[in-house]
């Protein structure tokens, strides 16, 4: 009976043995550059899903074992481009966590050129954040690597997004002339030059030089994209208003209504199959962590099962000289033991799984009964039920509405009563904001997207993003603080 134990043990071990030793790194890196190249291709034809199922299974295979110089670049290549899908489904923190370390590895490597793409691309992403300090020294990370390498198309495509997305919001007008002008000079072609021709166009309608902004917004016009042209149209309207010509400016105004429509058309399906994708996305983000504990939780209780095996195996040398029965007791009794302890340790792990699934859905659901009920309370208010309106849907019936002062103190008053007295806070700490700050502050308070407020204002979406940062630096002086002006706000 012995001698049966000691060679099932053993026979055992060694299977195990042979099995991982089966597995080896080159192996496992082939598998996940398999898995690589398969996203690549369907990342290629949109299909998003697929793609990152393929990026995080491809991770997976490389997180065991030790990393050799093909599969640390394999491991940035696949995270930078998680975090670009990241990005694009609006999961900008985990956009950003990816291309950090895909930065990491690359920075390991030397590889300049890998390099070079994740400085930009972590760029983006920090600009989505609002993190614009952030996102300039990303940027001039990726220009040095690009001037080094002489890059000219990473130039022309770099000096672009400066101009458009750094300097622009931030106020630099005459910088972001400079970098547009000089991307086009280097010799844009199709989509990007007609985004940066109408760049251009709104930067100097920003510095009141109408004629340049004219001329490089009528060059934009040959785009065949409608949202372009919807902004190039609302600029042009804002020049001949501000210049007196009412009949072109109302012209233009129709114009911008219908391309508006016309891209909300365009991009209606689009926009649903966005948000499934950010939705799987999440999803297979969520099943892959779960995975990876399960296998954790596998694997620890393959490492205990090998070290209880080998105890025993050291209790019967050790007790050969001793009586037999005494002996086979005793093994039996602590094999008994040791299995009631590994059962008691997978109940007790099942039951915390079963207690933490139990509180994400009492937390979603409480949530989904906060905003209900906030839904109720401020559905009441004329502004809100308008801001809601636009959020769903602009249209020209959406677009017709008239908001007196009564219904705005009766949008604060409703605030305060959902959000504890958020106006009356929100001036205890930031006494210098007037009346249309503490309003901006409501609407963002209430989780009204930029294009939303901008419409409820009258104003230009990017004359919105002006106004924030003033509000920011000028009446709340919180010039270092690297917030968002919607984080500052959702903190009171």
């Amino acid at each position: 009976m012995k001698a049966k134990t000691k060679f099932l043990i053993l026979t055992t071990l060694v299977l195990g043995v042979a099995l991982v030793a089966c597995d080896t790194q080159a192996k496992r890196t082939e598998r996940a550059r398999t898995l690589y190249n398969k996203g690549v291709e369907l990342r290629a034809q949109r299909l998003s899903e697929e793609a990152a199922e393929c990026f995080l299974q491809a991770l997976d295979l490389l997180g065991h074992g030790e990393k050799n110089a093909e599969s640390l670049l394999l491991e940035g290549q696949l995270k930078d481009n998680l975090g670009a899908m990241y990005n694009k489904h609006g999961l900008f923190d985990d956009a950003l966590k990816m291309h950090r370390e895909a930065i990491a590895d690359f920075k390991q490597l030397g590889d300049s050129i890998d390099l070079m793409g994740a400085y930009r691309n972590s760029g983006r992403v920090a600009n989505a954040l609002e993190q614009f300090a952030q996102a300039k020294q990303f940027y001039d990370s990726a220009f040095c690597i690009a001037t080094l390498l002489n890059d000219e198309a990473m130039l022309n495509d770099l000096n672009l997004e400066l101009g458009r997305d750094y300097y622009l919001p931030t106020g630099n007008y005459a910088k972001a002339i400079d970098c547009v002008s000089r991307a086009i000079q280097g010799g844009l072609e199709d989509n990007d030059l007609d985004i940066a021709n109408m760049t251009l166009g709104v930067l100097y309608y920003y510095t009141d030089d109408y004629a340049k902004a004219k001329t490089h917004l009528n060059e934009a016009l040959r785009s065949e994209r409608a949202g372009l042209k919807m902004s190039v149209y609302q600029t042009l309207y804002a020049i001949a208003y501000n210049e007196g010509d009412l009949a072109q400016a109302m012209e233009y105004q129709d114009l911008f209504t219908q391309y508006m429509m016309q891209s909300d058309q365009e991009h209606s399906s689009e926009n649903l199959q966005r948000l499934k994708a950010e939705y799987e996305l999440k999803a297979q983000k969520s099943e892959m962590e779960l995975l990876l504990r399960n296998r954790s939780l596998k694997l620890w209780l393959i490492i205990a099962a090998a070290v209880i095996a080998l105890m025993v195996i050291v209790l019967i040398v050790r007790k050969k000289v001793s009586d037999h029965k005494v002996a086979v007791a005793q093994f039996q009794t602590q094999v008994e033991r040791d299995q009631n302890r590994i059962h008691e340790l997978v109940s007790d792990m099942e039951n915390l799984i079963r207690t933490n699934d139990e509180l994400r859905r009492d937390r979603q659901t409480l949530s989904q009964k906060d905003l209900l009920m906030t839904s109720k309370i401020m559905g009441r208010n004329k502004i809100y039920a308008t801001a809601q309106a636009l959020a769903e849907q602009v249209t020209s019936d959406s677009l017709s509405f008239e908001l007196s002062d009564d219904d705005w103190a009766d949008f604060i008053s409703l605030t305060d009563l959902v959000y504890d007295g958020f106006s009356q806070r929100l001036l205890g700490l930031y006494p210098k904001l007037n009346k249309w700050d503490v309003r901006i502050c409501c609407l963002s308070k209430n989780g009204f997207s930029n294009q939303v407020i901008s419409i409820l204002l009258d104003t230009q979406t990017e004359s919105y993003y002006k106004r924030k940062t003033r509000i920011k630096q000028m009446k709340m002086n919180l010039v270092d603080d690297n917030r968002t002006f919607e984080e500052i706000v959702n903190a009171i």
